[in-house]
């Protein structure tokens, strides 16, 4: 399925993003001024904090603006290593201002310690403080073992009370006085990470942040590009790919900045970018929608020792990484009120005819009111235009799944056999402060351009879109199957927001365990950690 995407002009679009700031009470760095009013405020939590390669590091994450949940319609995760630099990261949506979703691990992480945080496009630079949230968290890689350095002591985490297989242990009475839980849960404990749960202050983990200007999210992803061109007139076309496909124009501003709004789009693993006519782009980047920060020289990543002594409880724990959490993902169909496409004169199935090996003799053949002319020795097409019964002078606007053709030439030679549909458009048809003389677009089986070549000038690149929401049932972590041989190898008992945590089984695997709460005590947020073990 083909869309066309009416994005704002460049002119239009900081006046729409300056009214929606004023709307929101909030007034940023795009207007020269510092942040006032509602702040967002960014807090997640995660199941555990030890990990293997291969694993998911699930999170929950919720986003307010003051005492409402934030507008933002996009959330960001990612992983840093301890030289700052960005490992992996997703985008996930945000369904009133809430996210429940994961980052998995690629099996090419090193063991180490990394720095798990969330936040929005605009968050961080609101408030530095609340707008930024993250904890570190251990991941273990069996092919890849951590760098050679000096042996450390492991964490004594000093279970208070001991629990044999199979029993059920209670916890009802654990908490904090005068406090507000914000989410508690039960699992394996991390003994190489000191403080494992612990939200991490912004102030103690980073020396500063890249500036940049303000850009809710408040319809879906924005997808930023820079030239070196800072012609305005010049239109540049970007197409989205995946589920469906899309297409998106805009103009630079006068730092040569690009902004591509997709809306309700969410579900595609590739864009293209384009200069109209297939002109050259120079400078061409694209710009990442991830912080850019510097740690504090007073922060230290914990280093990750493991010892021959390690090898028997890894191994334990190994086995029990091959059980993954259940969940389902939602069937949310992408948004078609912030999309709009066309309406096409005439449509043909390409396999309801007789299958010529080039498109110029289908047009030809089957579609009347398209006529190939040969100008300059190169082919071109003109459309009817049925508004006056003229013919148009140009070539229409020509989209294979979305993307812009400028050579009509190579398009009329080429073999049409994975092309499943053509719609022709006969009218004037304007796409933001562009007209063009019709359309003509043609669709494939695969959503792959019917293999139709990339233009010398285009640029591709691999973007994924947003993650699907996910739905899970966390009753699984408290309830193994019932009567079942299988061994109960759960590495987290329970996992919640909010609420009393009464009793659980202890299961099978043997080792030390954390119940943890993430509680706010006078307006502070604090980490409660008792500690408990399982034996034979």
């Amino acid at each position: 399925m083909q869309m066309l995407k009416i994005s704002p002009t460049r002119s239009s679009w900081k006046f729409l993003i300056c009214g929606l700031l004023c709307l929101l009470g909030l007034v940023g760095p795009i207007l020269g001024q510092s942040a006032t009013g509602p702040k967002e405020q960014v807090f997640f939590h995660t199941p555990k904090t030890l990990y293997f390669s291969g694993e998911k590091i699930w999170f929950e994450a919720q986003v307010s603006l003051g005492t409402k949940a934030t507008s933002s319609q996009v959330l960001y995760a990612e992983l840093l290593d301890r030289n700052s630099n960005s490992i992996t990261h997703v985008k996930v949506p945000l369904q009133e201002g809430k996210a429940l979703n994961f980052i998995p691990i690629s099996d090419q992480i090193p063991s180490d310690q990394y720095l798990l945080r969330v936040y929005t496009r605009i968050s961080p630079y609101l408030d530095w403080s609340q707008g930024v949230a993250q904890q570190l968290v251990t991941v273990i890689n069996p092919k890849i073992p951590p760098r050679q350095n000096s042996s450390s002591p492991k964490i004594d985490m000093a279970p208070s009370k001991s629990y044999t297989k199979g029993s059920m242990v209670d916890l009802s009475n654990s908490g904090v006085g005068n406090s507000i839980r914000l989410a508690s849960g039960i699992s394996i404990a991390n003994p190489f990470l000191e403080e494992e749960q612990q939200q991490l202050p912004v102030e103690e983990v980073y020396a500063g942040i890249e500036k940049r200007p303000l850009l809710p999210e408040l319809f879906g992803h924005l997808i930023q590009a820079k030239v070196a061109s800072r012609d305005s007139a010049s239109t540049y076309f970007l197409s989205l790919h995946g589920a469906k496909s899309a297409l998106f124009t805009d103009h630079v501003d006068g730092d040569g900045f690009l902004i591509f709004d997709a809306g309700g789009l969410r579900h595609w693993d590739r864009l293209i970018l384009q200069l109209e006519n297939g002109s050259e782009m120079a400078g061409l980047e694209l710009v990442s929608p991830l912080i850019k920060t510097t740690f504090h020289p007073n922060f230290k990543f914990p280093e990750l020792t493991l010892t021959q002594e390690d090898l028997p409880y890894l191994q334990s724990l190994l086995k029990a990484a091959v059980v993954q959490q259940a969940y389902l993902e939602e069937v949310t169909q992408d948004s078609l009120e912030v999309v709009t496409g066309f309406v096409a004169d005439y449509s043909y199935g390409l396999d309801d005819y007789t299958r010529f090996e080039d498109v110029e003799t289908i047009l030809k053949e089957y579609v009347p009111s398209v006529a190939v002319r040969l100008k300059d020795k190169k082919k071109s097409f003109r459309l009817l235009n049925e508004a006056d019964k003229s013919v148009f002078d140009a070539n229409p606007l020509i989209l294979v799944d979305a993307m812009p053709v400028f050579d009509s030439d190579l398009l009329a030679s080429f073999n049409p056999k994975f092309l499943q549909r053509l719609e022709v458009l006969n009218r004037e048809f304007y796409l933001n402060d562009r007209t063009y003389p019709g359309v003509l677009s043609f669709s494939s089986y695969a959503n792959n351009f019917g293999l139709f070549p990339l233009a010398p000038a285009a640029r591709f690149f691999d973007y994924p879109g947003l993650r699907p929401s996910l739905i899970m049932d966390k009753g699984q972590f408290q309830s193994p199957a019932s009567a079942s041989r299988i061994p109960d190898w759960r590495t987290v008992l329970f996992w919640g927001s909010s609420g009393e945590l009464s009793k659980t089984s202890v299961p099978d695997l043997v080792g030390t365990y954390v119940f943890w709460e993430k509680v706010r005590v006078d307006g502070q947020m604090q980490t409660v950690r008792t500690y408990f073990s399982v034996r034979d």
